[in-house]
C-alpha cells in the first residue's frame, strides 16, 4: 500500500498566503481590464469614431492589457506553486487557473481554495504533526 508523503503546513501556508494575494491583485486587475474595454468599445464606440476620447481609451488599453497579462501569469506561477505543495490532482490546478479568467471569479474561487487547504491540512499528515508526535514521546 503506497504511503504518502505528509505536508509541509509551513510551506502551504506560506504559498497560500502568496495565491491569496495574486487573487486579489488579480481579481482587481481584471475588473479593471473588462472596465477598460466597456468604455473603450461600449460607450465610447470602439477604435470607429477618432475622436480625441477614442483615442485615450484605445491608449490606456494598449497599456493596461499588458500589464493585466504580466499579473495574470504571476497569478498563475503562484497557483502552480500552491498546487505542487498541496499535492493537488490536475483537475484542481486547472481550476485554479478558471478561476482568474472570469471576472469577480478570482475572489470566489480564493475563498473556496482557501477552504480547500483548510480541509486538506485538517485530515491529511503533516510533517509538523510528526514533529509534534516526536516531542510528546520525548517529554
Amino acid at each position: 500500500m503506497p504511503t504518502t508523503r505528509p505536508l509541509d503546513e509551513v510551506a502551504v501556508r506560506t504559498s497560500f498566503a502568496r495565491f491569496r494575494v495574486a487573487s486579489i491583485v488579480e481579481g482587481i486587475a481584471l475588473l479593471v481590464l473588462v472596465s477598460i474595454m466597456i468604455m473603450r468599445y461600449v460607450v465610447f464606440g470602439g477604435d470607429a469614431p477618432f475622436t480625441s476620447t477614442s483615442d485615450t481609451w484605445t491608449s490606456i488599453s494598449k497599456s493596461w492589457s499588458p500589464i493585466h497579462g504580466l499579473i495574470y501569469m504571476i497569478y498563475v506561477v503562484l497557483g502552480f506553486d500552491l498546487w505542487v505543495k498541496m499535492r493537488w490532482r490536475l483537475p484542481r490546478m486547472a481550476l485554479l487557473m478558471f478561476f482568474g479568467v472570469i471576472p469577480v471569479l478570482s475572489f470566489f474561487g480564493e475563498r473556496w481554495t482557501h477552504q480547500a487547504v483548510e480541509s486538506d491540512l485538517t485530515h491529511r499528515p503533516t510533517v509538523q504533526d510528526g514533529e509534534a508526535a516526536t516531542r510528546n514521546r520525548e517529554g
